[in-house]
């Protein structure tokens, strides 16, 4: 299948070329050389007859041997009386080469009476093949075809069979080495597209690679969160029981403690869960007020130990459909979040009430602490984003897909006085029946 080669068929295309450029060149120079004799032809009549008209000389079978054997063409006189009788009695006399049976023929008005007739047989056809100036025309033209194509074939022929030669190394990791990306006309344009392909291709098959051993990772540590959530609900489990029957405050303080930080490891391990498999909410009846207040009692160790005094109020607090425990985990988070915060205490402001205009129930939570950076403001919902040095950036990110989940919102922004506010919206129930926070009916 040799034809189907680019370069034979660029080859073959352009060798056509030649070929008809060439007879199209001999028919143009042919013609050129026709139209010249013609009209050496036509001066050399004008000429004699303008000699004979001066020189005076009568016509004669004498004089048309003499012109005959010096012009080398056939020379005769036609006068007005023979022509009836004569085979040029239709010689035009205006000096125009016109051919009939193979002759051409030329007439020139000598006198009043008489026009001089030059006539011989007509040239073939490709004589110019048979001149020097034809053959140095035709070869100049060969020769600059030659290295026209020569260029041609290297300028594209060449370059696009080095870039195929790399189209099997779109897979490989190796170096890539392809001088024509950089050209700046098509072929370029094609060598850079190559090359772009290629890269996308590697960075898409090593993010692959990484999203492989990552889903990897996240089963193996969900896998481990699971073993891990027994032996904590364990010790808190035992620390409640341990607060309860200590002989002392100090024990108490232990003990709280102990509950305290086992409950925020569970915060976490919940945290990760929900990254790592959500599942939509459970939907039950919740008093949003109770639920905050839980939520509060049950970091209150933390927030004794850090000197944090909380002032909460509920008006109008309402219920709302929704996962008790979800939105448990969304509220300790907070409220573990502005202890941080707060390293030497400070005031905590948690405020639950209707809002009439929409019906919506809100959560407010003030801290008097730093408050969020500009980055934190505008970035504060990305997974894994987080300014705490040692944090996992996942806490506010699962606290706002807990609430999206719930229909609601969670916004942050700083407050005029200092510290943070983090305020959630939470679509109203619109009854008062149901289960409470705990879940029970």
């Amino acid at each position: 299948m040799i034809l189907q080669s680019l370069s034979w068929r660029i080859g073959l295309s352009f060798a056509a070329f030649v070929l008809i450029g060439s007879i199209a060149l001999v028919f143009v120079i042919d013609r050129q050389v026709a139209r010249e004799n013609e009209s050496r032809f036509a001066e050399l009549a004008r000429t004699n007859a303008a000699f004979l008209t001066r020189a005076k000389l009568p016509p004669s079978p004498y004089l048309d041997e003499s012109l005959e054997q010096v012009l080398g063409c056939r020379v005769d006189f036609v006068t007005t009386r023979d022509m009836p009788l004569d085979e040029h009695s239709t010689t035009p006399t205006d000096g125009t080469v016109y051919r009939r049976e193979g002759r051409e023929f030329v007439s020139v008005p000598v006198d009043d009476t008489t026009a001089l007739v030059l006539s011989r047989e007509v040239t073939a056809s490709w004589t110019a093949l048979r001149q020097r100036t034809t053959l140095s025309i035709l070869a100049t033209f060969w020769l600059l075809s030659g290295v026209s194509g020569w260029f041609i074939g290297r300028g594209m022929v060449h370059p696009l069979k080095s870039l195929a030669a790399q189209l099997p190394r779109i897979e490989s990791r190796e170096p890539l080495a392809l001088d024509v990306a950089q050209r700046k006309d098509e072929i370029g344009d094609v060598a850079r597209a190559f090359v772009a392909t290629r890269s996308a291709l590697q960075e898409e098959r090593e993010s692959r690679e990484r999203a492989e051993k990552l889903a990897v990772l996240g089963r193996m540590t969900t896998a481990l969160a699971h073993e891990i959530q027994n032996p904590v609900a364990a010790i808190g489990m035992h620390a409640q029981l341990w607060k309860r029957e200590a002989r002392d405050q100090a024990e108490a303080s232990i003990a709280a403690r102990i509950e305290l930080e086992s409950r925020r490891i569970d915060d976490l391990l919940s945290q990760w869960l929900f990254l790592a498999r959500p599942e939509p909410p459970a939907s039950s009846s919740i008093r949003i007020g109770a639920l905050v207040e839980e939520c509060i009692e049950a970091t209150r160790a933390g927030l004794d130990h850090a000197r944090v005094t909380v002032t909460f109020s509920a008006v109008d607090e309402g219920r709302i459909r929704g996962d008790a425990k979800r939105l448990s985990q969304v509220f300790r988070n907070l409220i573990v979040n502005a202890i941080q915060a707060m390293p030497r205490g400070g005031q905590l402001d948690i405020d639950v009430r209707t809002r009439p205009s929409d019906g919506l129930v809100l959560v407010s939570i003030a801290d008097t602490g730093v408050g969020f950076s500009e980055a934190a403001l505008a970035r504060f919902s990305e997974f894994f984003f987080t300014e705490k040095e040692g944090g996992m950036g996942i806490g506010l990110s699962v606290a706002t897909e807990i609430v999206r989940a719930h229909g609601g919102e969670l916004r942050v922004h700083n407050l005029p006085s200092g510290g943070a506010c983090v305020m959630i919206e939470l679509p109203h129930e619109g009854n008062d029946e149901g289960i409470d926070a705990s879940g029970n009916a």
